[in-house]
């Protein structure tokens, strides 16, 4: 995806960072497709999560802009199944993309799906958009047969991949197309100035690198076919006193649960006044520009 602005001269190794996002901020790791956990450290996940649909808007535009060319209008969709919705970002993103499609928001938590309702009904999708709480483990025959099947940022928390797949494949009408979204990394939030700072601090809380989900071999496995991957990149430069700037701050407020502990002294002062300054001395505001970036992997295959 273009970057919104011109690219930043990139710091080292601030483009792939070693390590998996914690659970914390995208879930239970329950094994139940959905990539939330309510209330986790105090922090409102729901909204971070909106937020993140709202600063990542363009590279959500992108993803669904490719699903449409590789269905309509050869291969009309009607009905979208979003697996593990959460807060509903992907949802709502479906449903402007494919304005003929009903899309039904799928996830364990019913707190959520609550979330997805009135948001849908704020954006006049209230007569296509709906809701039902399922498991993507469990058994999904009610879920009827999708022309479309979306998942963001919500398969890496199951525990039983495999089985997740195969449910996958069977809620999907022959030819559908199924489309998968992960992260490649946790975002980063700060400005140049600030993006070496900021790896070290969210280095002191990484532990163990792990990779992130590379779902090619489970796809296949399941039976999918016509494979591709795409990588989308966000490069953005946002104001500081905008949705971008409560964004940065409850994402570095989800770091700092992690790593405060690890921290020196200093480090310590200058997250909590980044965090918790507002307008005063070095909180966020006051550094104007943010630069929001980061990659996501777009999965899509068929079911033939």
């Amino acid at each position: 995806m273009p970057a919104a602005h011109a690219p930043h001269p990139r710091p080292p190794h601030s483009a792939q960072p070693a390590g998996r996002p914690p659970h914390g901020a995208r879930g239970h790791g329950s094994g139940a497709a959905h990539h939330h956990a309510h209330g986790d450290h105090g922090i409102d996940l729901g909204r971070l999560l909106e937020l993140d649909g709202e600063v990542h808007a363009d590279l959500l535009d992108s993803a669904t802009a490719r699903l449409a060319a590789l269905t309509e209008p050869a291969q009309p969709v009607r009905r979208i199944l979003d697996i593990g919705a959460g807060a509903g970002n992907g949802t709502l993103a479906l449903a402007r993309r494919f304005p003929a499609a009903d899309v039904v928001a799928v996830d364990i938590d019913p707190v959520m799906l609550e979330r997805v309702r009135q948001r849908a009904s704020a954006a006049g999708f209230s007569d296509r958009i709906t809701t039902l709480e399922a498991d993507v483990l469990g058994e999904m025959a009610g879920l009827g047969a999708s022309d479309l099947m979306w998942a963001s940022a919500s398969l890496h928390e199951v525990a039983d991949p495999e089985r997740a797949f195969q449910n996958l494949f069977s809620s999907l009408r022959p030819g559908g197309l199924l489309s998968i979204l992960e992260m490649d990394a946790p975002p980063r939030v700060l400005p140049a100035e600030l993006a070496d700072w900021e790896e070290r601090v969210r280095a002191a809380g990484a532990g163990s690198p792990a990779d992130h989900p590379d779902w090619t071999a489970e796809i296949a496995d399941a039976g999918f076919d016509a494979m591709r991957t795409t990588q989308l990149v966000m490069d953005a430069s946002m104001a500081a006193d905008g949705p971008a700037g409560e964004y940065a701050a409850l994402e570095l407020t989800r770091v700092g649960f992690g790593v405060m502990d690890a921290l020196e002294l200093t480090d310590r002062e200058r997250l909590r006044a980044l965090i918790d300054g507002g307008d005063g001395p070095g909180g966020l505001r006051e550094l104007g520009e943010l630069w929001i970036r980061g990659t996501r992997t777009l999965w899509t295959a068929r079911r033939p």
